[in-house]
């Protein structure tokens, strides 16, 4: 409160003080009626001002309450001006003018505490809250109604209506604000107490003064006059303070909950003792006897009303928890067991394989004590959802947790951890020796056919690693984590086999999580390069080139093979892709200037970069910058990728921008010939595996023969990788092969030497052909 206030706050009531006290000893009656009306009048105008200074300073969310507390305050003071006037007038009727401007307070006041008393309820608590309030107000109004109203009756029915609303209005005011503060659970502070008082003072010193008034007992400068200027500085000053906040204490909302639970008790109690004085009082009153009766019924109504109210609600409430408690497993089981295979969650899995380590750890006696964690991985399985779509991989996934399931026959845990990882947890193991046994018969169980109603039979295999506690870890996270390395050992190793962990095998996850974080600064470090590989026809004239990618670390040069799964598996492969194109790119323009003729250059592209939005135009914009034409690169996309049904409208995109396209590593894939046929590509390349042994291997001599005849059946180009023999070059030429690459030739040369040993000098005038790049090794 500013200084300003406090000063006009002390004046005011001072001021007030002094009236009143003038008109204690003021012999002339005139002058005491004066007096009394001038310290009511200060005192009504300085609860007004309180209040408004109150609803100036109170946050938006409380402004109803103080708005009510002010309008009822000036109603109030508006009230006791027309009074003074009517005593100017010597005009003294009752009920008189002055009696509206009061009783209209009592119930503005009550609705706005009501307003916001149940805009902060939910719709199960308001409607309960409503019947508390109405037997409470209505219990209070009939006990005072008996007790209240003057035996002999009133002289006429407006007489009769003033009588029952003073009361009506101020206790129904009073009753709603005091209800209010259990039922939103506010903490009741001194200014709620001042509140509360300044309506009881009014109601009850109203009602006194409307009795003496009626018996002709009112008499001026009376210390009882002074009760409504208490009442309006208690009212006031509370309202100035007034605060209407809901407590967040939860303890303290059960205790609020529980005093509103007796709230129907205790106005059932007075509306019973209510009726009792009604019956013990004389005859005479039959109109306020009717009044007070209808009142307790009422009562007794809402009160049964709220019961049943509330019995709903604990009957729903009931069969909820039944509900609840009936759905209970089912709860359990979606947040631990997997919805697809059925088996235990990876979060069951932690918690159990942790219970396990730690009573292991505390079971320092026994004999044998291990813990053994057994990590399978899918081989391919990605393939499989690229190809067939992600509800043939569900089915193929549940397959493989039923399979595991039967394989171990009652053995260990199973659970499903990742997509196409599951584990396997076995408590006290016999030895290293029985664990390798049954890795050997799970992943041989693994790799028989999988019947699938959609594809038919597929074949499937799995890898595996294994970790042991405490032989190779100290707790359950370690356990897992060298799992893992040891599964990856294993998948680097020889796809389909299993490994026991080492140490090396951390080391090697050391160096893996190094070459991915120097990876991250390889393309602003300019550790990437690219080398060329020539493509050579029948007659060894060079035809084309394949670009590919090499990064050296630190000096040391990193196989493709490991950095470029990291880089995709990281994201990175979209800015290394790019950069890679537009380095082949620059290059084509480089050795053109230099007047060398250009042949064709193919670049490998994955996936993720051709899921790209704007992937084409992106490209095309590079070779507009170096002035290199589409049609001179050929971009190599694998099979799998390739066979992917949500990528032939990005091909589609490609081939229409004026690039080749190239199936890479074909033969690796799942390949139908009515897909192959709607491809829009213009080239195959025999991947390196089948080449190799060639000239020896029945099988791979067959598969070489028969891509090329597809080849020519389809109108494709069919360029052979990892020709590295004479006899390779001559039975690929004789299978019709058009194109091959390969060490027999030339290994992967830099820009100037390939310049220098395979290319040509163009002819003046002559426009040189573009070519292509990869980002992988041959």
């Amino acid at each position: 409160m500013s200084l300003a206030e406090r000063i006009l706050s002390v004046v005011w009531l001072g001021a007030a003080t002094l009236m009143f006290a003038a008109s204690l000893g003021m012999p002339d009656a005139s002058v005491r009626v004066f007096l009394d009306n001038a310290s009511w009048s200060l005192a009504f105008w300085l609860s007004a001002y309180w209040a408004w200074r109150g609803w100036v300073k109170a946050p938006p969310g409380q402004r109803t309450v103080h708005t009510g507390l002010l309008l009822f305050a000036l109603l109030v003071a508006v009230g006791q001006m027309v009074w003074n006037l009517q005593v100017a007038l010597d005009w003294n009727p009752f009920p008189a003018p002055a009696d509206a401007f009061f009783l209209l307070g009592g119930p503005l006041l009550a609705a706005t505490v009501i307003r916001a008393t149940f805009t902060r309820l939910s719709r199960d608590r308001a409607y309960p809250a409503a019947l508390d309030f109405g037997g409470a107000v209505l219990a209070a109004l009939a006990f005072t109604l008996v007790v209240y109203l003057p035996a002999e009756g009133v002289r006429s029915l407006a007489v009769g209506a003033v009588l029952v609303l003073y009361p009506a209005g101020f206790l129904t005011a009073a009753g709603v604000t005091a209800l209010a503060i259990p039922t939103v659970g506010v903490r009741v502070t001194r200014s709620h107490l001042l509140v509360l008082a300044g309506l009881l003072g009014y109601g009850l010193s109203w009602m006194h003064w409307n009795l003496m008034v009626i018996g002709g007992q009112l008499q001026s400068g009376m210390w009882f006059n002074a009760s409504f200027s208490l009442s309006a500085v208690a009212l006031g000053w509370g309202a100035r303070w007034l605060g209407f906040d809901t407590a967040e204490d939860a303890d303290f909302r059960r205790r609020c909950d529980r005093v509103m639970n007796y709230v129907p008790l205790v106005s059932m109690t007075l509306a019973a003792i209510t009726l009792v004085l009604l019956f013990l009082a004389p005859e005479g009153r039959a109109g306020v006897q009717a009044l007070v009766l209808a009142c307790c019924l009422l009562v007794l109504l809402l009160a049964a009303l709220r019961q049943t109210i509330v019995v709903s609600l604990l009957n729903r409430l009931r069969t909820a928890e039944a509900a609840v408690l009936r759905n209970e497993e089912e709860l359990y089981r979606v947040a631990h067991f997997d919805a697809l295979t059925g088996l235990p969650n990876r979060r069951y899995f932690e918690d159990a394989l942790e219970r396990a380590v730690a009573e292991a750890a505390r079971d320092t006696q026994g004999a044998n004590r291990r813990v053994a964690l057994l990590l399978i991985d899918l081989d391919h399985f990605k393939s499989v959802n690229e190809t067939y779509g992600h509800r043939v991989g569900d089915a193929l996934l549940s397959e493989v947790g039923q399979r595991i399931t039967q394989l171990l026959a009652g053995q260990g845990l199973v659970s499903r951890l990742a997509n196409d990882q599951f584990t396997v947890m076995l408590l006290r193991p016999a030895s290293r020796t029985d664990l390798a046994q049954l890795a050997a018969t799970l992943l041989e169980g693994l790799a028989q056919p999988w019947e699938l109603s959609e594809v038919g039979a597929q074949y499937m295999g799995a890898s595996l690693g294994i970790s042991l506690f405490p032989d190779d870890s100290a707790n359950s996270v370690e356990l897992v984590r060298h799992a893992h390395s040891a599964l990856h050992a294993a998948k680097s190793a020889a796809r389909g086999s299993y490994r026991f962990y080492i140490e090396e095998f951390t080391e090697v996850t050391r160096s893996r999580l190094e070459l991915r974080r120097r990876l991250h600064s390889a393309l602003e470090r300019g550790e990437f390069t690219l080398v060329y590989q020539p493509q050579l026809d029948q007659q060894r004239h060079t035809v084309g080139a394949e670009a590919l990618l090499r990064w050296s670390v630190d000096g040391k040069a990193v196989p493709p093979d490991e950095f470029i799964p990291l880089a995709e598996e990281g994201g990175l492969i979209v800015p290394i892709g790019l950069w890679v194109f537009e380095a082949a790119c620059q290059q084509v323009a480089q050795w053109r200037a230099g007047g060398w003729q250009v042949p064709v250059i193919s670049v490998n592209v994955s996936t993720i970069q051709m899921r790209e939005p704007g992937f084409a135009q992106a490209l095309l914009a590079l070779t507009a910058r170096h002035g290199v034409p589409p049609a001179g690169l050929v971009l190599e996309i694998t099979e799998s990728q390739l066979l992917d049904e949500s990528l032939y409208g990005i091909a589609l995109d490609l081939k229409n921008a004026g690039f080749g396209l190239s199936i890479d590593d074909f033969g690796t894939g799942h390949s139908s010939l009515i897909k192959l046929r709607r491809l829009p590509v213009g080239e195959l390349k025999i991947d390196k595996i089948f080449v190799r042994d060639i000239v020896h291997d029945v099988n791979d001599r067959e598969i070489c023969a028969t891509v090329n005849a597809l080849a020519r059946t389809l109108g494709l180009e069919v360029v052979a990788e990892g020709v590295e023999t004479q006899e390779q070059f001559e039975l690929l030429v004789r299978m019709g092969c058009q194109r091959f690459q390969g060490w027999l030739f030339a290994p992967a040369l830099t820009p100037a030497l390939l310049a220098e040993r395979w290319l040509q000098r163009a002819e003046a005038g002559e426009a040189a052909t573009a070519g292509s790049v990869a980002p992988d090794g041959a």
